[in-house]
């Protein structure tokens, strides 16, 4: 199978919704937040009910109107799948995101990756139709889903890592009979994505167009 090839945090900008028809994107990936019980798109991570967000460079006000749901599906319509990496700095955003896509007639191009694993395993029992996946960030994260799942206290899930993670096709091959599928993220070199694909990587996500292209 070809690998996918995700478009890093295009769905967080309406400006770059348009590149869900480029022949180099399979999918776009956006940032999913609870907001006022709205799912809404956006990186920085917010400081709860206070309208300001953490950017790299300082606090910044939130947006007044954010990237909803509604636009992040018309936006792929037709055209490519959508990655939303549901975030739960606050809050438990699992019912909102439960309530939200149970309400869409066709899940089938959509996938969701969580943070937080009990999230994960929310949305999966709530929508089995639904490809959930748990993201790793960490190599204690690693270790314990690996761990977890040799010992059965884990289900087979698929896995978004961390591209650095990942250091041998022999890893990608064991990640591969514990989770499924397997993603990289953020790969923003061509070689490196390059050097996955040919490791068996599933899907690479780059927010670089040219990173994409080459693979």
């Amino acid at each position: 199978m070809p690998v996918t090839r995700v478009l890093h945090s295009a769905g967080n900008y309406r400006e770059l919704h348009p590149l869900a028809r480029h022949p180099a994107i399979d999918a776009i990936e956006a940032d999913l937040w609870v907001r006022g019980g709205r799912l809404v798109a956006h990186h920085e991570r917010p400081l709860g009910a206070i309208p300001l967000q953490v950017h790299r460079r300082g606090l910044r006000l939130a947006p007044r109107d954010p990237v909803r749901l509604d636009e992040l599906l018309d936006a792929v319509r037709g055209h490519s799948a959508l990655v939303l990496d549901l975030r739960s700095w606050f809050g438990d955003p699992a019912p909102d995101a439960a309530r939200a896509l149970l309400a869409l007639s066709d899940r089938s191009h959509l996938s969701v990756s969580c943070e937080s694993w009990t999230v994960a395993a929310r949305l999966r029992a709530w929508l089995p139709d639904l490809t959930v996946a748990y993201s790793l960030r960490s190599e204690r994260q690693l270790l314990r889903y690996v761990a977890g799942r040799i010992d059965g206290s884990i289900e087979r899930t698929t896995v978004a890592a961390r591209h650095t993670l990942l250091h041998s096709a022999g890893e990608v091959a064991a990640l591969h009979r514990h989770a499924g599928r397997l993603a990289a993220w953020t790969v923003n070199d061509a070689d490196r994505a390059i050097e996955l694909v040919g490791w068996g990587v599933d899907e690479i996500v780059s927010g670089d167009l040219q990173v994409l292209n080459s693979v």
